[in-house]
Protein backbone atom coordinates (compact mmCIF):
# COMPACT_ATOMS: atom_id res chain seq x y z
CA UNK A 1 0.00 0.00 0.00
CA UNK A 2 1.21 3.56 -0.49
CA UNK A 3 1.00 6.38 1.74
CA UNK A 4 -1.83 8.02 -0.81
CA UNK A 5 -4.17 4.55 0.25
CA UNK A 6 -4.40 6.09 3.81
CA UNK A 7 -6.91 7.72 5.12
CA UNK A 8 -6.96 10.93 7.37
CA UNK A 9 -8.40 10.46 10.67
CA UNK A 10 -10.81 13.62 11.30
CA UNK A 11 -11.63 16.02 13.78
CA UNK A 12 -12.50 14.62 17.00
CA UNK A 13 -10.89 10.82 16.23
CA UNK A 14 -7.40 8.89 15.92
CA UNK A 15 -5.59 6.42 14.48
CA UNK A 16 -2.32 4.97 15.67
CA UNK A 17 0.43 3.80 13.18
CA UNK A 18 -0.93 0.89 11.57
CA UNK A 19 -4.58 1.33 12.09
CA UNK A 20 -7.16 0.19 9.89
CA UNK A 21 -10.10 2.44 11.35
CA UNK A 22 -10.05 5.72 13.25
CA UNK A 23 -10.80 5.97 16.93
CA UNK A 24 -13.62 8.48 18.68
CA UNK A 25 -11.47 10.53 21.63
CA UNK A 26 -13.08 9.21 24.72
CA UNK A 27 -15.25 11.32 27.01
CA UNK A 28 -12.59 13.75 28.90
CA UNK A 29 -10.66 13.80 25.62
CA UNK A 30 -10.52 15.66 22.58
CA UNK A 31 -8.97 16.60 19.39
CA UNK A 32 -9.73 19.48 16.57
CA UNK A 33 -7.69 18.85 14.17
CA UNK A 34 -7.00 16.00 11.32
CA UNK A 35 -4.19 13.57 11.54
CA UNK A 36 -4.26 12.74 14.89
CA UNK A 37 -2.08 9.94 16.75
CA UNK A 38 -3.99 10.66 19.90
CA UNK A 39 -6.57 12.47 21.38
CA UNK A 40 -5.74 15.42 24.13
CA UNK A 41 -6.86 15.74 27.50
CA UNK A 42 -9.43 18.61 28.63
CA UNK A 43 -7.78 20.59 30.54
CA UNK A 44 -8.80 21.54 34.26
CA UNK A 45 -11.90 23.83 34.72
CA UNK A 46 -13.24 22.00 31.01
CA UNK A 47 -14.96 18.88 30.47
CA UNK A 48 -16.17 16.32 27.70
CA UNK A 49 -19.25 13.63 28.39
CA UNK A 50 -19.25 12.72 25.00
CA UNK A 51 -16.63 10.81 22.49
CA UNK A 52 -14.98 11.80 19.27
CA UNK A 53 -15.57 15.73 20.31
CA UNK A 54 -13.61 18.68 19.08
CA UNK A 55 -13.11 20.85 21.93
CA UNK A 56 -14.34 20.19 25.56
CA UNK A 57 -17.20 22.44 27.77
CA UNK A 58 -16.11 24.64 30.32
CA UNK A 59 -17.13 23.42 33.87
CA UNK A 60 -20.39 24.10 35.62
CA UNK A 61 -21.39 26.71 37.84
CA UNK A 62 -21.96 24.88 41.39
CA UNK A 63 -18.57 22.28 40.66
CA UNK A 64 -14.99 21.46 39.19
CA UNK A 65 -13.19 19.61 36.84
CA UNK A 66 -9.96 18.30 37.36
CA UNK A 67 -7.47 17.74 34.73
CA UNK A 68 -9.40 14.56 31.77
CA UNK A 69 -13.19 15.02 33.44
CA UNK A 70 -15.93 13.29 31.49
CA UNK A 71 -18.28 14.99 33.89
CA UNK A 72 -18.04 18.10 36.63
CA UNK A 73 -18.08 16.59 39.96
CA UNK A 74 -20.20 18.58 42.15
CA UNK A 75 -18.84 21.16 45.43
CA UNK A 76 -18.90 19.20 48.61
CA UNK A 77 -21.96 20.06 50.56
CA UNK A 78 -20.50 23.33 53.15
CA UNK A 79 -19.07 24.92 49.43
CA UNK A 80 -20.21 26.48 46.97
CA UNK A 81 -19.12 28.18 43.79
CA UNK A 82 -20.65 30.30 40.98
CA UNK A 83 -17.26 30.22 38.55
CA UNK A 84 -17.27 27.53 35.55
CA UNK A 85 -13.29 27.00 35.51
CA UNK A 86 -12.99 25.25 38.99
CA UNK A 87 -10.17 22.27 38.54
CA UNK A 88 -10.31 21.20 41.89
CA UNK A 89 -12.46 20.66 45.15
CA UNK A 90 -10.48 23.53 46.77
CA UNK A 91 -12.12 26.06 44.02
CA UNK A 92 -14.83 25.81 45.72
CA UNK A 93 -15.73 28.30 48.99
CA UNK A 94 -16.60 27.33 52.16
CA UNK A 95 -20.04 28.83 53.54
CA UNK A 96 -19.79 31.49 56.17
CA UNK A 97 -20.55 30.83 59.53
CA UNK A 98 -24.60 31.07 60.40
CA UNK A 99 -24.96 30.10 56.02
CA UNK A 100 -25.57 26.52 54.69
CA UNK A 101 -24.76 25.61 50.91
CA UNK A 102 -25.72 21.62 50.06
CA UNK A 103 -23.98 19.68 47.65
CA UNK A 104 -23.65 21.09 44.06
CA UNK A 105 -24.25 24.72 45.10
CA UNK A 106 -23.27 28.13 43.29
CA UNK A 107 -24.72 30.71 46.51
CA UNK A 108 -24.86 30.31 49.94
CA UNK A 109 -27.90 30.48 51.91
Amino acid sequence: DEPSDCTDASPGHFATTGSTQQTPCAKGSYTNAPKQGECTLCAGGTYQDESGETACKPCEAGSYCAVGAAAPLPCEAGSYSSATNNDEPSDCTDASPGHFATTGSTQQT
